[in-house]
């Protein structure tokens, strides 16, 4: 059994060998179709981000300066924060300061907060196929949180420690990315179509497989007569 097996891969390996153009053709084409998607068909998105520091007002009586239970404090509140930052009431605020053709619903399906464990930073990013609205959005969602913020609780403060840059290059399509997947996929499909029209073939291409297959000598062989002549 183990010499059949071993005979049985040595013939699809010969049959990939023999139908590599197959394989080249059919990687060719899941590249150039790849390409085409990421340079001419998918719309390219820009992701906009700010950092803000969440921490506590600063104050001339120095029993009230910082300690280690304002620090866990702050830090427990920045998942306060982030709900907060995460409402139609804001985004909606956001949008209409800077006068945006955006709903807020769909504003919030993009944008992410993202509160960084035991520190007191807390990350706002958003992505638009605009990079200026985007850029335009950050800055507003993050002036008015702050605003907020001061409202809710007095003694705290809000410090925007990353502004807001417009990106020059857009996170996605990954174009690089992309044509390798394509690639990568593309071997496999055309290596899977030989493997296919392999075990579909049921002829036999000498005589060695029909003794093979019969368990029986072949006697004799009947020539193709167009090869004859």
């Amino acid at each position: 059994m183990e010499d059949e097996k071993e005979i049985d891969l040595t013939e699809l390996f010969k049959s990939v060998i023999k139908r590599w153009k197959m394989i080249i053709c059919v990687t060719l084409l899941c590249t150039i179709v790849s390409a085409a998607l990421s340079f001419f068909v998918l719309t390219p998105k820009y992701e906009v981000s700010t950092k803000l520091f969440i921490g506590k007002e600063a104050s001339d009586n120095k029993d009230q300066n910082y300690n280690n239970n304002d620090v866990t404090m702050y830090q427990k509140l920045l998942k306060t924060y982030a709900q907060m930052i995460q409402t139609n009431d804001l985004v909606s605020k956001a949008i209409k300061s800077k006068n945006l053709s955006l709903k807020s619903e769909a504003v919030l399906k993009q944008l992410k907060v993202a509160p960084s464990d035991d520190t007191q930073v807390i990350e706002i990013s958003y992505i638009d196929s605009d990079k200026y609205i985007a850029k335009n959005l950050v800055d507003s969602i993050s002036n008015e949180f702050i605003k907020q913020a001061q409202e809710l609780i007095p003694n705290g403060k809000v410090q925007v420690i990353e502004s807001v840059k417009l990106p020059e290059k857009p996170v996605s399509p990954n174009k690089v990315k992309n044509i390798a997947i394509a690639v990568a996929l593309g071997l496999i499909i055309g290596i899977g179509i030989v493997v296919v029209l392999e075990f579909t073939n049921n002829t036999f291409k000498s005589k060695e497989e029909l003794e093979k297959a019969l368990g029986v000598p072949v006697i004799g062989t009947i020539p193709d007569q167009e090869k004859v002549k």
